[in-house]
């Protein structure tokens, strides 16, 4: 009996530019994978960019942390686009967090929406 293949069509939510795939190559498979999940715990999260770039940043703990922006483009109804990655110094990431545009800050504030929901949920009960 034979039996009929099934396939799921997986939708890209994002892609990643030639430049930022270059760059990302400049750090070790650990760093990479950082890098790339963190993006990828906010990216729902990120703000409309209305076709212009805008930049994230942050930082993988180790022994020497490593602080890093992307540059990426978010429109409405089309894939994000990664389109370049570069370090920072321990000052600009600062800055990032100052102006609430680090991954950590679109992180705490989905955590905190998130509490939001639960707590008028449990209100109701």
């Amino acid at each position: 009996m034979d039996s009929e293949q099934k396939f799921t069509e997986v939708k890209s939510t994002y892609e990643i530019e030639d430049w930022f795939y270059s760059q990302l190559s400049n750090y070790n498979r650990d760093e990479q994978a950082n890098i790339i999940g963190q993006f990828l715990e906010v990216m729902k999260s990120l703000p409309l960019g209305n076709e212009w770039t805008q930049e994230t940043a942050g930082v993988v703990i180790q022994k020497e942390p490593l602080f890093f922006a992307i540059e990426y483009l978010k429109e409405e109804n089309e894939p994000i686009v990664l389109v370049d990655l570069h370090e920072l110094e321990v000052d600009e990431y600062l800055e990032f967090i100052s102006n609430k545009k680090s991954i950590k800050s679109y992180y705490d504030g989905r955590e905190e929406r998130a509490h939001k929901i639960d707590d008028k949920e449990s209100s109701r009960i």
